[in-house]
């Protein structure tokens, strides 16, 4: 791995990551875990708070700058001219690698990846969806536009072959910035952004002039590497600076600050929000669901009045921190721009490859889809699917479907149902249930599988007067226990908790009993005794936030309890008799 500056590129981006939440402790996690699972992203678990220190982090220039007065700098999108970009990186940037050539080597740091990694710190699972993403010289082209990687290229140029003198005091070169030559196209107020990322992704180092005291930033390995101009290198050193974004933004924010920053906590706010969104991918968040977690991440979910007094102070004299995390991140090409506070936001195929490749580190298993979609197994829909837009899943389901026919999609997808866990078998269950009336004999065929019949007798009742007259009636006389296995189902995906999140428990019972069929179904439930379609009803109707399906539910319970104690007295007196 030493020789391979793609791998050690990758270990930087691991170590700075690290580094950045190496901070959180147990209340942290915990709050993030609360955060993500009620936008259904992960489930609940125990969470540990061992965060071992890193080492061998190169030290930030954030700590040495100045304070900046009033608000944080202007958002990138709209406020100023940012260079075009085009073609490849050495027409972009002339004699810039000539420059690099004759620099020494400075190395990338330890590339053991020390310290927690993300699947650790936020309590991921062994696996997650799989994605499907361009091809590397699609993402290197991609990588390439981003206006941030411009201002990197003029901050190159702009350093020279000999590099520039910083100041111990504050730690800005000792050069007038807006009249160096050639110009650093580049605010003022911006620059210690822009020399953190910087100097956290190698792109600039710090050297010691021998026999002097003074100090020189000078063009680093990233740089170099950068400027090979090769699709590979492209991509891993973006997906550096990706990781000095993250980790670094709003460390610089409260640099300026430090008073009003000391009771509010940033660091790693950035990294969990990445994170986030790639776990919420196939949905998004908004503007304001991104703000809401780097707010709860700094105040925490039970802020002091303090706290709270502080957050408020800050987001009136700074601007909130999380617009200008996003600024950032849709000048890195990492997000797609948000419209409006309420828009989707979305990571790009830029930013969803390097958070792979960072999870993968850890031994987290990410398909990589690569079938088309005639190609695709029904698991591997189902995983597709969990991963991706509810447009792009049309889209690709529709050409699956068309492959196959619609008998034989939802045969296979049903079969893969009855040997999945819970939320694998919801998932396929409701992909097959987009087939229609014209599936009808895959669910017939399910009504043998007790895993699948109770979600088979609610879909054909729900196709009933869609089938041509001329078939058999769809569900005959169906028994109250054969919705025992949509009961575990439910209590397992979202009842099982000792506080259910409601909207969470909506969402699980819509996808398992279609809007509709409610009634029918806890008729059916009241009448049975099996003890988990009792306590499905009981959590339903305690924390359903639908009033007239939570008093349904409660109704059905009671019938349902009333049949269990009974059951329960007629087997003990059939002991009783048999002695």
């Amino acid at each position: 791995m030493a020789g391979d500056p793609d791998a050690n590129l990758t270990g930087l981006a691991a170590e700075i990551l690290r580094e950045a939440v190496q901070v959180f402790d147990h209340e942290d996690v915990v709050s993030w875990l609360v955060a993500a699972s009620v936008m259904g992203m992960v489930g609940g678990g125990q969470v540990t708070g061992a965060f071992p220190a890193l080492t061998g982090v190169i030290p930030a220039l954030t700590g040495a700058m100045p304070a900046l007065t009033g608000a944080m700098p202007a958002m990138r999108t709209g406020t100023r001219a940012m260079p075009a970009v085009t073609g490849s990186f050495p027409s972009l940037t002339g004699a810039f690698a000539a420059v690099t050539g004759s620099l020494p080597t400075i190395g990338y740091g330890n590339a053991a990846y020390a310290g927690a990694g993300l699947k650790k710190v936020f309590r991921l699972p062994l696996k997650l969806p799989g994605v499907r993403l361009p091809s590397d010289a699609r993402l290197a082209a991609l990588a390439r536009s981003a206006p941030l990687m411009a201002d990197l290229e003029a901050l190159a140029r702009w350093l020279g072959p000999h590099g520039q003198l910083v100041t111990a005091e504050n730690g800005l070169p000792t050069a007038t910035v807006p009249n160096a030559a050639p110009r650093l196209d580049v605010p003022r107020q911006y620059l210690p952004y822009l020399l953190d990322y910087a100097l956290t992704a190698r792109w600039v180092a710090l050297k010691d002039e021998p026999g002097s005291s003074r100090t020189w930033a000078v063009l680093g390995k990233t740089a170099r590497r950068w400027a090979d101009g090769d699709d590979s290198g492209a991509l891993h050193v973006w997906a550096a600076v990706f990781a000095a974004l993250l980790a670094k933004t709003l460390d610089v924010a409260a640099s300026t600050d430090r008073r009003a920053s000391s009771k509010l906590k940033f660091q790693g706010q950035g990294v969990a929000a990445a994170v986030t969104l790639f776990l919420a991918r196939r949905t998004g968040l908004s503007g304001a669901d991104v703000r809401n977690l780097v707010m709860s991440g700094a105040i925490g979910d039970t802020p002091s009045s303090r706290t709270r007094r502080a957050w408020d102070g800050w987001v009136r004299g700074h601007g909130d921190p999380a617009l200008w995390l996003l600024s950032e991140l849709t000048a890195l090409g990492a997000i797609s721009p948000p419209v409006a506070d309420d828009s989707t936001i979305e990571l790009t195929p830029l930013a969803i490859w390097a958070l792979r490749e960072q999870l993968r580190l850890d031994g987290i298993e990410i398909p990589l889809l690569k079938a088309t979609s005639a190609q695709m197994t029904a698991a591997a829909l189902v995983a597709f699917a969990d991963g991706v837009s509810d447009a792009e899943v049309e889209t690709e389901f529709a050409s699956w479907v068309g492959a196959r026919g619609p008998d034989q999609a939802a045969g296979e997808l049903l079969a893969f149902a009855a040997f999945s866990g819970p939320k694998s078998r919801l998932a396929a269950v409701n992909l097959a249930r987009r087939i229609g009336a014209p599936a009808h004999l895959a669910w017939r065929d399910a009504m043998q599988r007790p895993e699948l019949r109770g979600y088979a007798e609610i879909t054909l009742a729900m196709l009933a007067e869609k089938l041509p007259q001329s078939t058999m009636p769809p569900v005959l006389d169906p028994l109250p226990n054969d919705f025992a296995q949509v009961a575990t189902d439910l209590l397992t995906l979202a009842c099982g908790d000792g506080n259910p999140d409601p909207r969470e428990i909506a969402a699980q019972f819509s996808e398992a009993i279609p809007e509709g069929a409610e009634a029918w179904v806890f008729g059916l439930m009241a009448r049975s005794s099996h003890p988990e379609i009792v306590k499905v009803l009981i959590v339903l109707g305690r924390y359903h936030p639908d009033r007239r399906i939570a008093k349904g539910a409660r109704r059905a319970a009671r019938d349902a309890a009333r049949n269990r104690t009974m059951a329960r007295a007629d087997r003990a007196l059939a002991r009783a008799s048999g002695r």
